[in-house]
Parts: C-alpha cells; structure tokens; sequence
C-alpha cells in the first residue's frame, strides 16, 4: 500500500508527540520518586525517550544531508519498529510482560532490512554510472545476506550492552524485561534467544526475498525497484528562464498601468 507524504509526516508527528510525553511523564517522575529501584526505571525510561526522539529525526537528518528521498513505505516501516522497540518493548516493558513482542520484532526488522537492502543496491546502481543488470536471484540473495548481517550486528550490540552495562538485552538471564535481574541461565539455554532471534531476522528476510523475485521476475513494479532519490536543484537555464517569464509580466502589469493612466486623461 502505498503511503503519501503528508500521511507519513502526520504519522511521525503522532509518535513525536507521544514520545515527548513520555519523556515529559518520566523526567517529572523523576523528583518524586524515592526508592533507587523505580528511579533507575525513570532513568532509563527518559534515556530511551531521548533515544527515540533522536531516532525520530534520522530521516529527515539524512534527507537534509544527502539529498536523498526516503522511499514513504520504508519511512513508515522505520517509525513503526521504532516505536515498538523503544515506547512499547523498553518503556512499557511489552519485552517483559509479552514473550512473543522480541520475536514479532525481529521478524519485522527481517523483513524492513530485507526491503532496505533492495533499495540499497539499486540506489548504487541507478547512481554508479554503470547501470549494471543484477539477476532477480542474485538481489535476493543480496537482500538475505544483508539482512543476517545486520542482525548479527545487532547481537553484538546486545552482547556489548549486557557486557558492560549490567542489561538483558539477550535474554541470558531468568527475566525477559531488558532491566530485569535473575540467575544467568546456562548452556543451551543462554543461546537459545540469540539463535532464535538469528532465526526469525532470517525468516523475515526471506519474505520480501520472495516476494522481490517474482517482483523482478514479471517485471512487477513494487519495492524490488525501488531506490534513494536524489533530490535536484533547478537548473541554471530553469531559473534564467522563470526571471525572463517574471520580467514579461511586470512589463504587462506596467504596459497595463500606463494604458490605464492614458485611458483616465
């Protein structure tokens, strides 16, 4: 389904306002709170609200940035698992009260990094000067690679997180929640989150993998086509002509004035 852009920007503004207010709630909090436990909660909470906020505005950095167009579809996909990861899996705790949000998650951040990674390479092929001709199995298989990569990159970003900073990113403790505090768990069992999140950024990748082929193979336009566009400035000739059509008209206004004046005398 295609999106317009005023409906992604009043989308993003929606999850904007909610976001501030979240943070707003939990810095007041802050000063009314006394025991330590409820206090680190606050504190993480706001952290995660200016994380999110931040997050917020990476597309409209990287447009400003780069010139390049957002596709609308993979805008919204971003704000979505955005908000689900950060307000509802960290700040209301959907991590630790729904055991199935972690999986929903990393299957849809398969699939968004799966659309993603079509839009990269025709990107670099639209701009390289080359316009070179990828093979619909070959983008597919481009789009899997690349998404397992990022979820092992996220993985190690977990990994560095319950390292140093005391978290549950990887559920290798009894609780689920990110802030939770339990006996570690052992063996199999402390693997079991990260292989099973492995699993589903590769089963999700696999859906616009899919889809993509047939896409490129029927010559079916959809997002296996699509691409960052750059954003042009007009032309030197374009604005050298508009300042031409300008100056005709302010002569016809004045042409205009003059006959007036004569007409009146």
């Amino acid at each position: 389904m295609p999106f317009k852009k005023f409906e992604v920007t009043i989308f993003t503004f929606i999850i904007w306002v909610l976001t501030l207010s979240l943070l707003i709630y939990n810095g007041i909090s802050l000063f009314f709170v006394k025991t330590d436990s409820i206090r680190s909660i606050l504190i993480f909470n706001t952290l995660e609200s200016l994380l999110m906020l931040a997050l917020i505005a990476i597309p409209v950095v990287f447009t400003k940035v780069t010139r390049f167009k957002i596709p609308e579809i993979m805008e919204v996909l971003y704000i979505i698992f955005c908000a689900g990861s950060i307000i509802f899996g960290e700040i209301l705790d959907y991590y630790g009260k729904f055991g199935w949000w972690d999986s929903l998650l990393h299957t849809m951040s398969g699939i968004m990094f799966g659309i993603l990674g079509y839009i990269i390479l025709n990107t670099f092929n639209r701009y390289d000067g080359h316009n070179t001709r990828f093979s619909p199995i070959i983008m597919s298989a481009w789009t899997v690679c690349f998404t397992v990569t990022m979820g092992v990159i996220w993985e190690l970003i977990e990994f560095s997180c319950d390292e140093f900073l005391g978290t549950n990113m990887q559920q290798y403790l009894v609780g689920r929640g990110t802030l939770d505090q339990g006996e570690a768990l052992v063996g199999h069992e402390a693997l079991r989150d990260t292989m099973k999140d492995l699993g589903l950024d590769l089963i999700g990748s696999l859906i616009p993998a899919i889809i993509g082929y047939f896409e490129l193979r029927r010559q079916k336009k959809g997002f296996a086509y699509m691409y960052l566009e750059k954003e042009t400035n007009p032309s030197a000739e374009t604005i050298n002509n508009k300042e031409v059509l300008d100056n005709i008209d302010v002569e016809v206004m004045q042409g205009d004035n003059n006959q007036n004046n004569l007409d009146k005398k």
